[in-house]
């Protein structure tokens, strides 16, 4: 039987107990008898997809500049994770696969972006912004038929509503405290990652065996991001939940209960599920995300006064505007407790020469 790995295009999801699997590259929904990621089921996917002619698309056209784009190194080279993303974007545009590009005008990319924040959010209609600018730029470079300008460059991405939450917040130590004292084994070792040494969920679950030297104690990731190595002996804590992880059955560092690797559903429902419960019980607040650790480690390297160089090289991140970014709020604790301070203290000079002069009058 084929490894069981995440097949591009392929959405699978569980209804009514049921595993099924949607397509997206041919719309076929794949379902029982044939058994998930058997040959039978991946011979089954292979014959939808044979079906399916390559659609030609016009030059000069959106759909046109979007396959440019796809067979390009600057979309061949990004991250798994990234890629599919930047997928899911390349899909909400297909009907838009016939539209000339000089039909592209700011005033249109703007309405695009609009439309993104009613149907889907206003994080995919920035990211829509992203994508859309990136696949132009290219086009620009390549000298893509009938194109001079990017309509997206410099568009301004919609901004987050005052009241809405900060997403992705870092930990408070008492939900840091909380949440270790609650999560299993198998779960602790990960959140370590992430909150001490600022691992991303991705780098996580891809994490290979061999990625963690028991003997000598060292840990090495490439960071999902900018491709970049980063070597760092395991601390106390998190070598400690290593060696207290399931018996591996897969060749990943980081395993589930029953010594297999790590799914994303897999992993996000156990998480989730230690969260919700302790949001329940009052031990934790709302918005308390994996992805939030990587804030929280920042945190904690900027409140031991580390600089920012130092804390982008742990993150594995090539330029240092994220780092100052994840570490900003530590950077303001000293500085406004040192203002409350003084003015404690001036209030406290004011009182006392108050009482000094009721006592001599």
């Amino acid at each position: 039987m084929p490894k069981k790995n995440k097949v591009p295009g392929i959405k699978a999801y569980v209804s009514k107990g049921i595993a099924y699997a949607y397509d997206r590259i041919t719309g076929t929904r794949l379902t029982p008898p044939h058994a998930m990621y058997s040959e039978e089921w991946f011979a089954a996917l292979n014959a939808a997809r044979a079906k399916v002619k390559p659609i030609q698309e016009k030059p000069g056209t959106w759909g046109g500049l979007v396959v440019l784009y796809r067979e390009s190194a600057r979309f061949q080279d990004l991250a798994p994770r990234t890629k599919e993303d930047y997928l899911k974007v390349l899909d909400w545009t297909k009907p838009l696969h016939s539209m000339p590009l000089d039909k592209w005008t700011r005033g249109f990319v703007a309405g695009l972006r609009d439309k993104a924040k009613l149907k889907k959010g206003r994080r995919f209609a920035n990211y829509v912004l992203s994508v859309v600018s990136v696949v132009f730029e290219v086009g620009l470079e390549r000298e893509f038929v009938g194109l001079d300008i990017n309509p997206a460059a410099k568009m301004k991405k919609i901004r987050k509503p005052k009241t809405e939450p900060r997403a992705n917040r870092p930990w408070t130590p008492e939900e840091w405290d909380a949440v270790l004292e609650a999560v299993p084994a198998h779960l602790k070792a990960p959140i370590l990652l992430g909150g001490i040494l600022g691992y991303r969920q991705g780098e996580i679950l891809a994490a290979p065996l061999g990625s963690y030297n028991a003997k000598t104690g060292m840990l090495t990731r490439i960071s999902a991001k900018s491709g970049k190595e980063v070597k760092v002996k395991a601390p106390k804590a998190v070598a400690e939940a290593l060696s207290a992880l399931p018996a591996h059955k897969d060749k990943t560092l980081f395993v589930n209960t029953r010594g297999k690797a790590w799914t994303e559903d897999g992993f996000r429902s156990v998480f989730f599920k230690v969260i919700r419960k302790l949001e329940a019980e009052g031990k934790v607040d709302s918005g308390l995300t994996f992805h939030g650790l990587r804030h929280t480690a920042a945190t904690k390297m900027r409140q031991l006064g580390f600089d920012t160089r130092t804390i982008a090289d742990m993150l594995g991140q090539e330029t240092e505007g994220m780092a100052s970014h994840y570490s900003r709020q530590a950077d303001l604790v000293p500085k406004l407790q040192g203002v409350v301070e003084k003015l404690d203290q001036e209030t406290e000079e004011k009182d006392a020469k108050s009482l000094e002069k009721i006592e001599n009058s």
